[in-house]
């Protein structure tokens, strides 16, 4: 089961990890994780896009990293999101594997 740890792409700061976000990793897709996210946040209603490693969004984005390798733990539950040293170990260690962008739907969508 993929446990992802996402990256705020304005802030540069971690703000989920779901190792631990309502409860334990599962299965789920890049884009079901973000939703997730946002909706412990109490963030509803967005329009979620999966888009490669290397995108460069110029929107409300997450840059997903993967934090498992076969199952394996290669980082420890993420406590502090804005501790610069875990952001550079998320980096360093975890495999970035996509950015997700994030709208709100156009009104007449909604």
């Amino acid at each position: 089961m993929a446990r992802y740890i996402l990256v705020d792409h304005h802030s540069g700061y971690i703000f989920g990890d779901t190792g631990d976000l309502n409860g334990p990793a599962r299965p789920e897709t890049i884009t079901q994780a973000a939703r997730r996210l946002d909706e412990s946040i109490g963030e509803h209603g967005r329009i979620y896009e999966a888009h490669g490693p290397n995108y460069r969004p110029n929107c409300t984005a997450y840059h997903v990293y993967r934090a498992d390798i076969a199952g394996s733990k290669i980082m420890p539950l993420v406590s502090d999101g804005q501790d610069q040293e875990t952001i550079d170990q998320v980096e360093r260690l975890c495999t970035k594997v996509a950015v997700v962008t994030c709208a709100r739907p156009a009104k007449d969508e909604a």
